[in-house]
């Protein structure tokens, strides 16, 4: 998991910029479904706490591109947080 992991973050960090990471957890999991997926929760600092939507979009193609190069093909699902709302998540 420690490469999918460093590629995810290295991914997500390329792709969301200026916005910052603040923190991200990549989890194997099934969907409803029972197809394997990667649950990326990603916590971000951005301008106005918004991503822009363009790179979110093509988030998803750029990070298959990646796993599918690592041999992996868990389809990624993502949620987004502002740091303020991870911080009320865990008060």
């Amino acid at each position: 998991m420690t490469k999918i992991d460093n590629v995810v973050k290295q991914v997500v960090q390329q792709q969301l910029a200026p916005a910052r990471i603040i923190g991200l957890t990549v989890e194997e999991s099934e969907d409803a479904d029972g197809d394997p997926i990667l649950r990326i929760k990603v916590i971000f600092e951005a301008k106005e706490d918004r991503l822009d939507p363009e790179r979110v979009l093509g988030l998803i193609r750029h990070l298959r591109k990646s796993l599918n190069e690592l041999g992996s093909n868990r389809f990624p699902v993502f949620s987004f947080m502002t740091s303020e709302e991870a911080e009320d998540a865990t008060a």
